[in-house]
């Protein structure tokens, strides 16, 4: 399946992620108006949302967010891992929503 979300975050930045997923996310792209310093670290990111279960609950994927940029040193402006993490989570959502229709 495949998912994608748009949302506005606290000071007006922006986050779209595009997902695809069969019970674990197997494909992710997250983009947006916010910056991540060093700029090729959103790689990173990626890479720790790769292979995670569609349904661990949002707080936890926020965490494994944290915690890779903590340990890769990823400044991150105008985005927080709670905010990529809820718009991961609907754009799961919306995923299965499309897929039901």
């Amino acid at each position: 399946m495949r998912g994608s979300a748009k949302k506005k975050v606290t000071g007006g930045k922006l986050i779209s992620i595009r997902v695809e997923f069969n019970g674990s996310i197997d494909k992710i792209e997250i983009m947006g108006d916010f910056f991540l310093h060093p700029e090729e670290s959103i790689s990173y990111i990626e890479e720790s949302i790769l292979n995670t279960r569609t349904d661990e609950p949002e707080d936890a994927l926020a965490q494994r967010i944290s915690n890779v940029a903590e340990s890769k040193k990823i400044e991150m402006i105008g985005v927080t891992p709670e905010a990529i993490a809820s718009t991961v989570k609907m754009a799961i959502r919306n995923g299965m929503e499309s897929n039901r229709a």
